[in-house]
């Protein structure tokens, strides 16, 4: 305790403003003005304890939660703080705690200590005049205390601004780059994928044909019960008309159980060939046709053949070979030119094994009739057809209508006759032949 002699006094310590202003960031002292050196020393210390964290005693029952709560922070932010209290959350009453000073709201920062306006003004880069004008509390002699908050420059926000949107670019570019990177190496193992489930669907494939290669084809069918010319020629994948061709014996009539069917062609004849040719000559001895008259009837003859297309004879393409887009092929019959609709009779009385719409060689609605010995005649391209398979036809029967369905350039017949399948000049069998 201090003394003092006579009527000598202490000087006095006048505290002439004080004030305290809170914010998000915690108490702060925006003014302090004290006169004496005790109040110097008091100034210096409130500054610096609110500079830093501030202290806090733990009150009984109390427990971290509820200092949280009270603080507005975290229990982890106040743990970082007590190194104490890491790993665990019991308090005691009359414990001393370091609260750490609450982040500062965006746009603020808090001035260090030993910092004037000019030092300021250098960190931040920025003039004096431009914190002036963000902090309008700032005095004339721009004096600042340490744990001050101020508000940033207009341009110092500006720009940091700038810079947060060019990282949030430069991360929404690094991210699409690894997206990109993900979906091409996702893409390439799917690529990769579909190629080896490729491969191993072509090995399947080719060991499947390679299995069916080395099983022998079989040669011969026996005739079961429900058996047609049609099914047969399905299971085997052959042309329903080429097996009857296989078997010309068989051809137009009912199969019977039991009989035996030959899958492949058979061996080529010559000689039986020149003998069917000279009957057909011996049958017709001047098979020659005049084709100048656009329409005209053909002669009766004693031929046992009827002529296709009564009342029209004009032959615009005979039978034999013929170059057809750039193409050689055999003209397996002849064509007659009719109008569209003109009837269409059966050269012969026989069955009708084939009355359809053939998309595969070219035919369109075509007709084909089995005759007896062996005979064969087929009507295509034509616009409609009047018979249906299996059913018997008689010689001048209508059996369809002249049309231009199929590999066509106009309408016409195309009038084919075979003998066991063999192709042959229709022309051949009828005497006189057509005017």
């Amino acid at each position: 305790m201090i003394r003092y002699a006579g009527n000598v006094r202490p000087p006095p310590i006048r505290l002439k403003r004080l004030s305290f202003a809170r914010s998000a960031a915690g108490p702060l002292l925006t003014g302090i003005r004290l006169s004496g050196t005790l109040g110097t020393l008091l100034a210096g210390v409130l500054l610096l304890g609110l500079a830093g964290a501030e202290p806090y005693r733990v009150k009984p029952g109390e427990t971290l939660y509820r200092i949280a709560l009270r603080t507005g922070l975290s229990e982890q932010t106040i743990q970082k703080a007590n190194p104490v209290l890491r790993g665990g959350h019991t308090v005691y009453a009359g414990q001393v705690l370091n609260i750490p000073p609450k982040p500062l709201p965006p746009g603020t920062f808090r001035v260090r200590k030993g910092e004037n306006l000019k030092k300021l003004a250098r960190r931040l880069g920025v003039g004096e005049a431009e914190i002036r004008r963000a902090n309008p509390q700032i005095d004339r002699r721009g004096t600042l205390n340490a744990g001050q908050v101020l508000r940033l420059p207009a341009r110092w926000i500006a720009a940091q601004r700038k810079a947060e949107q060019v990282a949030r670019q430069r991360a929404a570019q690094k991210k699409a780059a690894q997206q990109a990177a993900l979906k091409k190496a996702a893409a390439k193992k799917a690529a990769a994928a579909k190629v080896a489930a490729a491969k191993a669907a072509a090995a399947k494939v080719a060991a499947a044909k390679a299995v069916a290669a080395k099983k022998a084809k079989p040669t011969t069918h026996r005739v079961q019960f429900g058996d047609t010319f049609f099914n047969i020629a399905r299971r085997y994948g052959i042309n329903p008309i080429t097996l009857q061709g296989y078997n010309p014996r068989y051809a137009g009539r009912m199969l019977e159980v039991g009989t035996v069917l030959s899958l492949v062609a058979p061996k080529p004849r010559p000689a039986a060939v020149r003998t069917v040719v000279r009957a057909a000559v011996r049958l017709s001895p001047a098979p020659a046709v005049r084709t100048t008259t656009s329409r005209s009837t053909p002669r009766r003859s004693p031929s046992v053949w009827e002529w296709p297309v009564p009342g029209y004879g004009r032959v615009t393409s005979d039978f034999g070979w013929r170059t057809l887009d750039g193409e050689k092929e055999l003209h397996k019959g002849i064509d007659v030119a009719a109008p569209p609709g003109t009837p269409v009779v059966a050269a012969r009385s026989g069955r009708v094994i084939q009355a359809q719409l053939d998309r595969t060689y070219g035919w369109g609605w075509t007709v084909v009739i089995q005759h007896p010995d062996g005979w064969q005649t087929r009507y295509a391209h034509l616009s409609g057809i009047a018979v249906q398979a299996r059913q018997l036809v008689r010689q001048g029967e209508r059996v369809g209508a002249v049309g231009s369905t199929g590999r066509v350039t106009g309408p016409h017949l195309h009038f084919g006759l075979y003998r066991n399948w063999d192709p042959h000049n229709p022309l051949a069998v009828y005497a006189g032949g057509a005017d």
